[in-house]
């Protein structure tokens, strides 16, 4: 039976990997480097190191570092991936989703690909593609906190915020020591207008992180909103003195004497149980 003989680069590419992975990143890139050098038709290689180069900021030697890469394995995902984050880098965003949609393509589990996708759609205005994007990472990754969060925000910004608050209920649940989850919970919580969950939800970060500067001058907001004058007069003038949200929070305070509270309608949310303690 005919066998295709190792690669005699097989061990350099392999220390490489190790030393990346405890990040001595110039030793990693010196042992790619040997390894493409003595088998140049080692495609692991080559998408290793373009990797590597994405990573350390050099894109236009990732992209034909990736690019060698795929000509030498063009069904492999990741060198796509590394070609496509590579490319959106140097501002060939048409060109990097074409690349990361191939890489998606050949392996629908690469939620890297899928969250890559997500945030430069996001960041073009394609929120909706975004969602999409960010949907297909969390099924492929299901236990990642932080790709739900992403898929919230994208959800939040289509104005569809009772989806959002599922997702971020979601990722509470499966990670309810996630700063993070529980602060977006209450942003989106506050463009809800459900004030109720958004102060437990805030309340639940600064109880696991006290001086979260999000949540702080999200709850600063709330107090705002609901009309707590003299608790959001305290909670901002803090956050100015301490150089956090200092325009945000000057602008809200510049509002408060002349304007009285800011008030909208109350919103019968969806209830949520909050807090750690």
């Amino acid at each position: 039976m005919f066998t295709t003989p190792e690669s005699p680069a097989k061990p350099l590419v392999n220390a490489g990997a190790l030393a990346l992975a405890r990040g001595a990143v110039d030793d990693a890139e010196r042992l790619f480097r040997e390894a493409v050098a003595l088998d140049p038709d080692n495609a692991t290689a080559h998408a290793d190191l373009g990797y590597l180069l994405a990573a350390t900021g050099r894109h236009t030697e990732s992209i034909a570092a990736s690019e060698r890469a795929i000509a030498l394995d063009p069904g492999r995902s990741a060198p796509w991936a590394h070609r496509g984050m590579a490319q959106i880098a140097t501002g060939d965003v048409d060109g990097g989703l074409s690349a990361l949609s191939t890489a998606v393509r050949l392996d629908p589990a690469d939620h890297f690909a899928w969250d890559a996708m997500g945030r430069t759609l996001l960041a073009v205005g394609r929120a909706a593609e975004a969602a999409a994007a960010w949907a297909a990472a969390v099924e492929a990754e299901p236990g990642d906190v932080d790709l739900r969060i992403a898929l919230a925000t994208a959800l939040a910004v289509q104005d569809r915020t009772a989806e959002a608050v599922r997702v971020l209920h979601g990722a509470t649940e499966l990670r309810p020591d996630s700063v993070r989850a529980w602060v977006q919970l209450g942003v989106v919580s506050l463009t809800r207008q459900d004030h109720g969950t958004a102060g437990e939800a805030l309340l639940t970060a600064l109880d696991l992180a006290p001086g979260d500067p999000d949540a702080r001058f999200h709850l600063a907001v709330l107090h705002v909103l609901v009309g707590a004058v003299d608790e959001a007069r305290t909670a901002l003038e803090e956050l100015v003195a301490h150089g956090v949200h200092v325009a945000e929070a000057r602008d809200l305070l510049v509002r408060l004497p002349g304007n009285g509270p800011v008030t909208v309608p109350p919103h019968d949310g969806l209830s949520h149980r909050g807090r750690t303690s």
